[in-house]
């Protein structure tokens, strides 16, 4: 496991709160992850990914609402709105049509495990009052 995520795998597991925390890792990559849930939506999980010994930490959440092409638009306005709304996430679209939630730790972090928590706990909070405006977008 890379050194960034061994750290932030560490500091979750050692939360006061409980976590369940879990890792992946393959040649390439090593990934921690924690499956959370929004009220009358999808499970999603946030995963911190490490590719090297370095701090540049991806934090995603893959396919948290998946589209057709005829939705697509009205989910382009809807991400262009959150992305000037919220500052430490960037929703967008990939060419699957999943909306993803992003978030980069700069190279230079001194230490991704102290941040590890408040990003997730912001990704949760920021996925709770997202998602429904993203709903309303797709069936308005």
């Amino acid at each position: 496991m890379f050194r960034a995520t061994r750290l932030i795998y560490d500091e979750l597991k050692q939360a006061d709160s409980g976590y369940k925390v879990f890792t992946e890792e393959n040649d390439r990559s090593s990934r921690v992850w924690l499956q959370w849930g929004i009220d009358n939506g999808p499970n999603y999980r946030i995963q911190f990914i490490s590719t090297d010994d370095d701090s540049d930490v991806s934090v995603r959440v893959y396919g948290l609402v998946n589209v057709t092409e005829a939705q697509k638009s009205k989910l382009v306005m809807a991400c262009n709105e959150l992305n000037s709304k919220y500052r430490f996430v960037k929703f967008v679209i990939d060419k699957d049509l999943d909306l993803n939630v992003e978030y980069d730790f700069p190279v230079d972090t001194i230490s991704v495990e102290s941040c590890a928590e408040e990003i997730m706990l912001r990704f949760v909070k920021i996925i709770r009052e997202a998602y429904p405006e993203l709903m309303r977008a797709i069936w308005s």
